[in-house]
C-alpha cells in the first residue's frame, strides 16, 4: 500500500518509543513539525486502512513472572486448521503460524511457571493430534527490535535494534508487583486510541480506579527497570510493504564463536528478532533463529545469501510464513489463564 510522506514520517515516529507523558501526540506533533489535529487524523487513517496493527506496551515477560517459548507442532496438512483452533484458544499464545516445513505449525506459549507451560504444552500437543513436537526455548535473547523502515527512511538503519541480554526463560520469579501496578500493565497492554490525551480516555474507557499520576509514574518506573521494553506502535508488515517474510534457523560449526556471529545478524536492520534457542540432538540442531522481513522474495533470499556468506554457516533452513493464524499480544495477569487451566486440569 502506497503512503504519503506524511504517513511515512508518522508510521517510522510511533514505532519508537511514545513519551512518557500524558499527552505523547502533541510531542510527537511537535517532533514533526505538525499540528496535533493533523497528526491525529493521518493516524486513524493509518489504523483504519489497517497498516498500523496497535499501539501499547512490550513486555519483558520473565520480569512480570511468566516463562515463554516456541513451540513446533508436527500436523497432518488436513488438520491444520483444527489444530490452530485449538492452540489459539490458550491465552498465552501470542503468534501462531502455519510454515513450509515438516514441523508446520509454530506458535509462541506463555505461562506463570515452567512446569504449567510443559503441561499446556502437552495437552495442546494431545488436543491438537501432533505427530511431534518442539519445546524451543528462549536462551539467549540477542536482539529484538520491529521497526519496519517506510518511505524516504526505508533505507536507513534501524534505530531500535539492540543487542541485550535475556532473562532465563525457565526461572519465572518476576519482580514483585503491586494491584496498582498490575492494573497499569493491564492499561499498557490495550491499544491506545488515537486522540488527545489518551491515557486520561484509556483509563475513563476501560473503567479503571487508577489515577493518570499513579499510572504515568508506574509506566516510568517500568521502563527505567526495563519491565517494559517499548511502549510503540506495531505495523501490519505487507500493509507496510515487507510484502516477504520468513523465519530462519541456523547451525554454526561445532565449536563457532557466537559473539561475531551474532554481530553480523545483529547489523542487519531487517531482522526483527535473533535468539538462541533449544537444540535437540538428531531431531533439531539450528540454536540460531533470526526472523527476517523484507520487500520482495528476491530481497529475502539476497539477505539470507548475504549473511550464509558473512557468518561462514552452511547449514541453515528457511520457513517462510503460510498462513498467520494468530498474532496479538498477551493480556499478563488476565484471568483467562486461570479459566483455561482449570478446564485443562492443570
Amino acid at each position: 500500500m502506497l503512503v504519503t510522506d506524511k504517513e511515512s514520517k508518522i508510521l517510522n515516529r510511533i514505532q519508537r518509543d511514545f513519551p512518557l507523558t500524558a499527552d505523547p501526540f502533541s510531542e510527537i506533533s511537535d517532533e514533526l513539525s505538525m499540528r496535533e489535529d493533523d497528526l491525529l487524523l493521518t493516524a486513524n487513517k493509518l489504523k483504519r486502512d489497517g497498516i498500523v496493527r496497535n499501539i501499547s506496551g512490550i513486555f519483558n515477560a520473565g520480569r512480570l513472572g511468566y516463562v515463554s517459548c516456541l513451540v513446533a507442532f508436527r500436523v497432518d496438512d488436513a488438520n491444520c486448521e483444527r489444530a490452530a483452533a485449538v492452540i489459539n484458544e490458550h491465552p498465552g499464545v501470542s503468534h501462531n503460524y502455519r510454515r513450509e516445513h515438516g514441523y508446520n505449525i509454530w506458535f509462541t506459549l506463555a505461562a506463570d511457571s515452567r512446569e504449567k507451560l510443559e503441561r499446556a504444552v502437552r495437552i495442546l500437543a494431545e488436543r491438537a493430534g501432533v505427530s511431534d513436537y518442539l519445546v524451543l526455548w528462549n536462551e539467549k535473547l540477542l536482539k529484538i527490535g520491529v521497526m519496519l523502515a517506510v518511505g524516504e527512511d526505508r533505507d536507513r538503519e534501524n534505530e531500535n535494534s539492540s543487542i541485550q541480554a535475556e532473562e532465563p526463560a525457565a526461572t519465572g520469579s518476576g519482580t514483585h508487583l503491586s494491584d496498582a501496578e498490575k492494573e497499569s500493565i493491564r492499561l499498557l497492554q490495550m491499544d491506545l486510541p488515537i486522540v488527545k490525551g489518551p491515557f486520561a480516555s484509556l483509563i475513563a474507557s476501560s473503567s479503571s480506579w487508577l489515577d493518570l499520576d499513579s499510572f504515568l509514574n508506574d509506566w516510568r518506573r517500568f521502563k527505567r527497570e526495563g519491565i517494559l521494553r517499548r511502549y510503540s506502535a506495531v505495523l501490519r508488515h505487507r500493509k507496510a510493504g515487507y510484502g516477504s517474510n520468513a523465519m530462519t534457523v541456523w547451525k554454526p560449526d561445532a565449536g563457532a564463536d557466537m559473539k561475531p556471529i551474532a554481530e553480523i545478524f545483529n547489523k542487519n536492520r531487517m531482522i526483527s528478532h535473533l535468539y538462541l534457542r533449544t537444540v535437540y540432538p538428531g531431531r533439531w540442531e539450528y540454536p540460531l533463529f533470526a526472523m527476517i522481513h523484507a520487500r520482495s522474495d528476491d530481497e529475502l533470499n539476497g539477505i539470507i545469501d548475504k549473511l550464509a556468506l558473512e557468518s561462514g554457516m552452511r547449514e541453515y533452513e528457511v520457513l517462510p510464513t503460510v498462513k498467520e493464524y494468530k498474532k496479538e499480544r498477551i493480556l499478563y495477569f488476565s484471568e483467562k489463564f486461570k479459566e483455561w487451566e482449570l478446564q485443562a486440569g492443570i
